[in-house]
Parts: C-alpha cells; structure tokens; sequence
C-alpha cells in the first residue's frame, strides 16, 4: 500500500509543479491618502548601468477648504527604489492647484548617454491664479536633483502627452490644446525647431493620442500618430503617417475598430496593438492583437491571442533589445476569467512563445512595467475593497517578481488529467481490495 500511495502523490505533486512561482515583492510610499504611480523606467549610475527602477506619477499632498468648496492639491511625483526595492529618492512637483505628471523619459549628454531623467508637466500655479496649461519639462539628474525647467514656448496652451528620444539630434513629441493638436520637433537642449499645427476644421475638435517612430535600418524615417477626430455623431481614430520632416500625411487606416489600439516601436516599421473583440474564444469576448506594419505601410505580420481579456484594463507592450535591435516584446494585460494579471512573451516576427506572469489580486491596477536580469518591475496603485475600511484610499504600487514558468493548462487537458488520476486511484484501491480478499480467504483455509 505504501507504494501505491507514494506514486499517487509523486502524480500530484508533478501535476501541481507545473506551475512554478515567483517571489512577489510589493511595497509602498504609503505617505499619502492617494498615490498613484502611471510610468516607470530602469534608473541609472554615473558609469551608465542600470541600479534600480525609477517611478512616476502623482499624489494628493492634501485636500484645502476654500469657502464652500475643496480643493484637491494633487502634486507630480518622481522616486528611485534600488534593486532591493529600497526607496533611494523622490522628487515632488507642484503648488497648490491640481499638477500631474504627463510624461517621464530620459535625458542624454552629447554623446548620447543617459544624464537624467526628463519630466513633462504643465506649468504649476496656486488656487485662484490664472491657469496656464502649457507644458513645462523638468530635467533631473541621476541623483533626483532639478537641473532646470523649461517652458515649451509656443504660447498656444499646449499640454504635451507624450515625447520620444529621436535618433541622436533631440526629441519628437505629441500635444493637445482641446480644439488643435501638434507634432513638435525639439532639439537636445529642448528648444522647439519645427512644430506641424493640425487644425480641427469641420470638427468639434482634433487630438493626437499616441505617437511612434517609425524604423528602417535603424533610422528613424518618419512619425506615425493616433489621431482622434470628434464631430456631432461620434468620433473615429485614425492611424496616419508623416515624414521624418512632419509633413506628407498618409492616412494609414481610415477608422481604426478596435477596442483600443496603442503604437510601439517595431525593427521595421512600427507596430500597432490592443484588445480587439474581432476573436473567437471558448471564455470571454475580447483579446489582444498586434500589427506590425512595415516602413512602407504594409502589414508585415500580425498576431492575435487566444486569452480572454479585460478590454478596460491597461494593455502595456515592451519592446526587448540586444545591440539595439529589437529581438522580443513582453505584453501585458489583465485575463478576464481569473482577473489576474498576465505578461507573455512574443517574438519580433509576432509568435508568442510562452506566458511568463501571473499575478491574482484583484486590489491592484497596474500601469506599467519594465523588465531587467529576469526580474519584473510593476508601477501603479494598490487599491482599498469596497467592503473594508483602510487607512488609506489608494496606495502607490511596486512590485517586484522573478520571471515564473507558468504552464497553463487546457480545459480538455485538465478533464482527461482528472478521469486519468481518477481512474488510477480506483485501480489501486480495486487492486488493494483484492489482494486483501485473496488473503482473508486463505486464512479461511
């Protein structure tokens, strides 16, 4: 019977080993009554090497009574954690009326190295005084010490959304004043050197909601935008391309009809991904796809996923380079079944390879993540259940995992695992019944 027994077990327990997991670290500022942290990139030392994780976003320093009226004095934040998830440094931003952090890159010497970090935020100012939106940058240093800030300086009110390094003459950025929107060329020292206006014209109003660059061998050809046009019937999202000067715009896809779409950067081209309900599956009604279209165009490849997912969760994808060259992406999204979150990895021709992370907690939102020495970094919030009561509203998330095997297995696999197990157990039960009979009848001889 022993044996038996350790054989059932030796099954179980290979059964339950397919899943091996990681060691989840989370921690917290928990300084403030809501903290929410929206971007995060890898930190670096004065020898340029990575020494930890930087994260940014906003909190609430305090709510303000003002006659019959609150104010909310929410406030941009920037803080480094070490590779021991140690908190190094922070840096806040903002006066006493609503700031927000925009967007966070990086800064570069001229030789292109990494010198800080680069802030955008709007211009901040106190309650009561005359709002002025346009946008600010923010240089740090390595250490979280202001270096300078600088207005954007076209005096149109324009809020700067999002700014990406160009191939070694600055950066290229997207911006909104809610009725036009703008593709802003900068130079290292973040002086404008060419802006493209983009009227509204017979619509309500015009935004620019993502921004790419598009490759070819390496070089930077051209800009590829999400534009979202909005009229009296509704509003559709166009996928358009501009040349490496911001001129030439070349309607890519008319009326995008995706649940969401979001553009990353691709070896060639640039690639276009979200949730899409255009899918088949056995649980849910939407998944993810990505569409890498090539410099000229043309759809290259494209890959949808067989997983159910949260179409109003965060979809983050993460290109991986060696010798800078783009060799894998790691997508990230929330499944819709067990309402975790979930990381797979997918190959630069578009084949997903393997499923990498799972995290279960329903209490955390997750905004985005990054991926260094097989360890995953995720920034976002940590949320209080409804039902409970806590002393805090929102806490700042993050956490920290090694990279887990996670081996899933299929409904009709896990059925014939079960019939199969069962079907053995009862054999050694059968079998064990029966050699006791054979006994009891000898000794009844």
């Amino acid at each position: 019977m022993k044996k038996y027994s350790f054989i059932l077990v030796l099954l179980i327990t290979i059964f339950y080993s397919f899943n091996v997991y990681a060691i989840d670290n989370v921690v917290s500022m928990n300084k403030y009554d809501e903290e929410k942290f929206i971007f995060t990139e890898k930190s670096y030392n004065e020898d340029n090497n990575v020494d930890g994780i930087i994260a940014g976003g906003y909190v609430l320093k305090e709510v303000i009574d003002s006659g019959d009226e609150k104010h909310y004095d929410y406030q941009a934040i920037v803080v480094k954690y070490d590779n021991s998830s140690k908190l190094v440094w922070s840096y806040i931003y903002g006066k006493t009326d609503e700031d927000y952090l925009d967007y966070l890159n990086y800064s570069y010497d001229n030789e292109g190295n990494i010198d800080g970090y680069l802030l955008v935020v709007k211009a901040t100012n106190d309650i009561g005084d005359p709002i002025n939106n346009e946008s600010i940058f923010i240089k740090l240093s390595l250490d979280g010490k202001k270096v300078f800030d600088k207005p954007l300086n076209i005096n149109n009110n324009i809020r700067i959304n999002k700014l990406l390094k160009t191939d070694n003459d600055g950066y290229i950025a997207i911006g909104n004043n809610g009725e036009n929107s703008y593709l802003i060329k900068l130079d290292k020292e973040l002086n404008v050197t060419w802006f493209r206006e983009q009227n509204k014209e017979s619509f309500n109003s015009i935004k620019y909601n993502d921004l790419v660059s598009v490759y070819k061998d390496n070089q930077i050809i051209g800009y590829t935008i999400i534009k979202e046009l909005e009229n009296n019937e509704g509003s559709i999202n166009q996928l358009v391309r501009y040349n490496s000067n911001g001129e030439e715009p070349v309607v890519i896809v008319e009326d995008l009809k995706y649940d969401s779409f979001s553009l990353e950067e691709a070896a060639d081209g640039f690639v276009l991904y979200g949730s899409t309900s255009e899918v088949k599956l056995k649980k849910g009604t939407s998944s993810y796809y990505l569409i890498n279209y090539n410099s000229n165009n043309e759809i290259y490849w494209e890959t949808v996923g067989e997983d159910p997912l949260d179409k109003d969760k965060n979809i983050k994808l993460l290109p991986r380079m060696k010798d800078n060259i783009i060799t894998e992406y790691l997508l990230l999204y929330s499944n819709n079944v067990d309402k975790s979150t979930e990381v797979v990895k997918i190959m630069a021709d578009g084949t997903i390879k393997n499923k990498i992370k799972k995290i279960y907690d329903e209490y955390y939102t997750i905004e985005d993540f990054d991926f260094y020495n097989d360890v995953l970094y995720l920034v976002g919030q940590i949320n209080c259940p409804k039902d409970d009561t806590c002393e805090y509203d929102s806490n700042s998330l993050f956490l920290t995992s090694d990279e887990e095997k996670v081996v899933e297995v299929k409904d009709n696999d896990s059925r014939n695992i079960l019939i199969i197990t069962g079907l053995f157990i009862l054999l050694i039960v059968g079998t064990v019944l029966y050699r006791r009979r054979k006994v009891v009848k000898k000794k009844v001889r």
